[in-house]
């Protein structure tokens, strides 16, 4: 039999998941609804549970036209919010349209992303409160680069009470260099950083970044808004020693 690790970054998310299971690791499977409709996306869950894989973290996906296939045809037949909620049906022993599934419910832990920086503030924070409101277990952020420019959605109204990951993400010098907004999905680089690392010769670049990257996680471990964060390595986990 092949060895699943080996095709780690193409293998279906619920093949995987069980595969990290049976390692004693325990994984978040992240499950999208530009993919599949609601049936679909009901199926793999219960097929999730049934493999004991419990931590759900549920995105309503980045549109196609952004990956490697975009001749791909998307779905969303729900979005994230919904699928929280459909989530939270099936906690209870239901499904989407209120039938009853026999046997002990299935207990995920549900996950979601959140935007914490950008403009306007308002639609984030509304959007943050309605999957609260859903039954999110726990968020992660999209990638933070600066705690200052988070400060808009907690002054929005009273403290984020679900437990709250940091997405930090290691940057590579070609996705620095040549940044323009929009061209990477869920990724806002701050100009300030931009120019920061502008005139960082090639040779240093990655030891500068691997240091900034460092000294952001340590001001977010120190913050006490945060419960934890969330590496974004890209192909980089060797550096994970030097990170943390």
């Amino acid at each position: 039999m092949p060895d699943p690790s080996k095709f780690a970054r193409t293998l279906g998310a619920l093949g995987f998941c069980r595969y990290l299971l049976e390692q004693g690791l325990e994984p978040v499977m992240t499950i999208t609804c530009r993919d599949r409709n609601r049936l679909a996306l009901q199926s793999d869950l219960l097929a999730a549970a049934g493999l004991g894989i419990q931590n759900i973290l549920a995105v309503t996906g980045d549109y196609v036209t952004w990956g490697d296939h975009p001749e791909g045809k998307p779905v969303y037949d729900l979005d994230s919010t919904q699928l929280i909620w459909a989530l939270s049906l099936l906690n209870s022993n239901r499904d989407i349209s209120g039938n009853v599934i026999e046997g002990p419910p299935p207990l995920f832990t549900i996950g979601s992303a959140v935007t914490l920086t950008g403009t306007p503030v308002e639609p984030l924070y509304l959007k943050l409160r309605k999957k609260e409101g859903a039954g999110v277990h726990f968020f992660i952020s999209h990638p933070v680069f600066d705690l200052a420019d988070v400060e808009g959605i907690f002054k929005q109204g009273p403290g984020i009470k679900t437990p709250l990951l940091a997405s930090v993400f290691l940057l590579r010098e070609e996705q620095v260099r040549g940044y323009v907004l929009g061209k990477y999905p869920g990724l806002l680089i701050p100009e300030s950083l931009a120019d920061q690392f502008k005139s960082v010769p090639s040779t240093e670049f990655q030891p500068r970044m691997i240091e900034f990257t460092s000294h952001l996680i340590e001001t977010i471990r120190k913050d006490g808004r945060f419960q934890g964060v969330h590496l974004m390595l890209q192909g980089q986990e060797d550096k994970i020693g030097e990170l943390i």
